[in-house]
């Protein structure tokens, strides 16, 4: 059974998914409760593995690296399966890994140095699965955008891009350290970093800002089961006849105001837009695509579902600042 949320919860948690590293003072004022209250919400979630932690949204383009997507369709081949989610969740390049049934079986988004890099990686991969890969299809990413989870609390929200263009940020040792900690957990104090690496506050607090200038550090947030909450996430495939800048304009827009609509991505492949839906039933979503088809039939083509059954952030989580 879905674990049923207070509206304080709710809250809560959409605060926590905003900007994870907000203090306890500032999240109670948020929630009209006392620290000790947000102290022990917090933990009660994590309990009941709502939380699963807090982390922090790296974006790899300010780095130097580009993205590289591939979407399968593999057989019904379970023990290859499994293999196969365990070896790509070993590869430090993997950003995310989707598992789904519907349009395709396995999205995966690797960040790269060159294509010569993601063209060695692509064999390899295809050629140790070539019995369990019946079809693929290869994609480059323009950029993300997220919005708020107003689905959760309702708010005035707007899209937040990243994974756009490419910089050429070099990290030392000491930003290495820091965006480590706060990847690991977001919410870890600044004396706790300062400790565990011999630092200063003051140098902590320093570096983190610059970080967060160069826009490396794009969101602190919470690792949310949403299944535990009964939701459900799509990934829906829009093909269109045409699509101008006023059409794009008028499609973001339309999907800004959408509170189950959480993601929109762009990106060079068979389809134009893709877009990443969380609802509590199918039917929901049905209606969802419904209205959308209807509003923008003079340009949509062509609709496709994937309904995700695992979804894998940097699964290789303990290797990627080695």
């Amino acid at each position: 059974m879905p674990i049923k949320l207070d509206k304080l919860d709710q809250r809560l948690l959409f605060e926590l998914d905003k900007n994870s590293r907000l203090p306890e003072t500032t999240l109670a004022k948020l929630i009209g409760r006392s620290k000790e209250s947000v102290r022990y919400r917090i933990a009660q979630l994590k309990e009941k593995s709502v939380i699963h932690g807090f982390t922090t949204w790296i974006d790899p383009t300010k780095l130097g690296y580009s993205s590289a997507k591939i979407y399968l369709t593999l057989a019904n081949k379970p023990q290859q399966k499994k293999e196969f989610i365990q070896y790509v969740k070993k590869d430090k390049r993997l950003f995310w890994l989707g598992i789904a049934e519907g349009a395709w079986n396995a999205g995966l988004t690797f960040f790269v140095k060159s294509n010569q890099e993601f063209f060695e990686l692509k064999n390899e991969l295809f050629s140790k699965f070539k019995e369990l890969i019946l079809d693929s299809h290869t994609a480059v990413l323009v950029n993300v955008n997220m919005c708020d989870k107003t689905f959760l609390y309702p708010a005035e929200t707007k899209w937040l891009t990243f994974f756009g263009a490419l910089e050429q940020h070099e990290l030392d040792e000491t930003e290495k350290n820091v965006l480590k900690e706060l990847f690991l957990n977001s919410r870890i104090s600044l004396v706790e970093i300062a400790r565990k690496h011999a630092l200063t506050v003051d140098i902590v607090r320093t570096r983190i800002k610059k970080l967060e200038e160069k826009k490396v550090i794009s969101r602190y947030t919470a690792k949310i089961d949403f299944n535990t909450l009964g939701y459900e996430f799509y990934k829906t495939f829009l093909y269109f006849y045409n699509l101008t800048k006023a059409d794009e304009s008028r499609l973001m827009e339309y999907t800004r105001k959408n509170p189950n609509i959480i993601h929109l991505v762009k990106q060079i492949s068979p389809w134009d837009i893709e877009l990443e839906i969380m609802c509590d039933s199918y039917h929901q979503y049905n209606e969802i695509i419904s209205a959308l088809t209807s509003d923008f039939s003079d340009i949509i083509s062509k609709v496709e579902t994937a309904i995700m059954s695992e979804d894998y952030i940097f699964p290789a989580q303990k290797m990627i600042f080695e």
